[in-house]
């Protein structure tokens, strides 16, 4: 409670800052965007188990506003919505679990980006993100857990950046990010990363990163604290229609607990981005991106760490400037470096999953702030080791309301 309180005045502080400061520099264009979405959603087997499948309808109340403000030296953009969640099994509860009701909850989304240039060399910022979930995505991209327990999320990055001249520039990151489980018997985190960039821009549209980051993660529990050092190479080029990344680097772990060795990986991202119109407009008529990447999992609770190597699409199209069609899918192998277990053959192995999500989408745009939508889609989880494997077919039916108020 100690720590949001102190980031509430922190954000405090600097959203008045930056209000002083757009005052200051007159003129400021300020965006308010009200918005709402009504979802449903079902699950064939909602706890992604191996044997008792469960289908549990879900219902999604989402309001929420869109403010920003903007001057030609500043920018700050704030998001927020109440996410209101109600549960509905539709198949009789097993013995000795709970019925899924007893989870509703309402849980949040917040983001903020604000940006100031004092100068034109110099561009100071401020990210945050915040979530109250049970959706175990929002704490690590590679994670591969099924659990649905209740959680808060908030990552604070403050940054600057200087551009020293047409060709050089350095940006300096610190992001502190914790995680809170609302169960005691979870267990809860912190995380200091800092992050430093130094970019040689050979044209306007084509340059190349060295990144480092160093990291530390402390666990409240029995898990051990471990360190991590990252340094990667990364090659970005701009196109007209699309924007294309490469980059490679060593990532090594080490850990408090002096059983744990060392873990080391080669880690590289190659992602492909395209929309028309290009960039920046922002509903683009087509667009897509495709990534793939080799990292390791970020939260270990119970020190479980794995290599992932993750390929991810989106992609979609506007028809008639009123029909969405969507694609939108993942894979990713998850490979263990010492969790082991029995295979289905009675043999111990180190685990090794396979998963993947493919999902269609179709749209329809009944006013320029008002689009319903259906959404099919299929994961599978196929694991080595006996208890690991799911499978699951949901169907989403959702209405979204983004009613723009106006700029001014």
């Amino acid at each position: 409670m100690v720590f949001r309180k102190k980031h509430i005045c922190l954000l405090s502080i600097i959203l008045l800052t930056l209000a002083f400061s757009v005052e200051a520099l007159g003129a400021p264009r300020f965006t308010i965007k009200p918005k709402v979405s009504a979802s449903w959603r079902v699950d064939s087997n909602y706890f992604r188990a191996e044997a008792v499948e469960r289908e549990v309808y879900t219902y999604l109340i989402q309001p929420g506003i869109e403010l920003g403000s903007e001057t030609a030296k500043s920018l700050v953009l704030l998001d927020y919505t109440l996410d209101a969640y109600y549960f509905d099994d539709r198949d009789p509860v097993p013995l000795g679990q709970r019925p899924t009701d007893e989870d509703d909850f309402v849980g949040h989304t917040g983001t903020l980006r604000a940006r100031y240039r004092p100068f034109d060399r110099l561009l100071l910022g401020l990210d945050d993100s915040y979530y109250k979930t049970r959706d175990p995505a929002h704490s690590d991209r590679f994670r591969n857990a099924i659990a649905r327990d209740k959680y808060s999320i908030n990552r604070l990055t403050p940054l600057i950046s200087y551009d020293f001249g047409p060709r050089f520039s350095l940006s300096l990151r610190y992001r502190n990010t914790v995680t809170d489980y609302d169960i005691s018997t979870r267990e809860d985190s912190t995380e200091h990363r800092g992050m430093f960039d130094l970019v040689y821009n050979f044209t306007r549209l084509t340059s190349l990163d060295l990144e480092y980051q160093h990291w530390k993660r402390d666990y409240v529990l029995t898990t051990s604290d471990y360190t991590s050092d990252q340094i990667k190479l990364i090659l970005r080029k701009q196109f007209k229609y699309f924007s294309f990344e490469a980059g490679g680097g060593y990532h090594e772990r080490s850990f408090d607990v002096k059983t744990l060795e060392e873990m080391e990986v080669f880690t590289y991202r190659i992602a492909v981005t395209g929309q028309n119109p290009p960039a920046p407009e922002p509903r683009p008529r087509s667009h897509i991106t495709f990534d793939a990447e080799q990292n390791l999992n970020v939260l270990g609770t119970g020190d479980i760490y794995f290599r992932a190597i993750r390929f991810s699409l989106d992609a979609g199209h506007v028809f008639q400037e009123k029909i969405l069609v969507s694609v939108e899918g993942y894979y990713q192998i998850s490979d263990y470096e010492t969790t082991t277990g029995l295979t289905p053959a009675g043999t111990t192995e180190l685990r090794k999953d396979e998963t993947y999500d493919i999902s269609g989408s179709l749209g329809y745009m009944v006013t320029d702030w008002l689009t319903f939508s259906i959404t099919t889609g299929y994961e599978e989880r196929d694991s080595n080791l006996a208890g690991y494997d799911y499978d699951n077919r949901y169907y989403i039916g959702k209405l979204d309301f983004v009613y723009d108020l106006g700029t001014r």
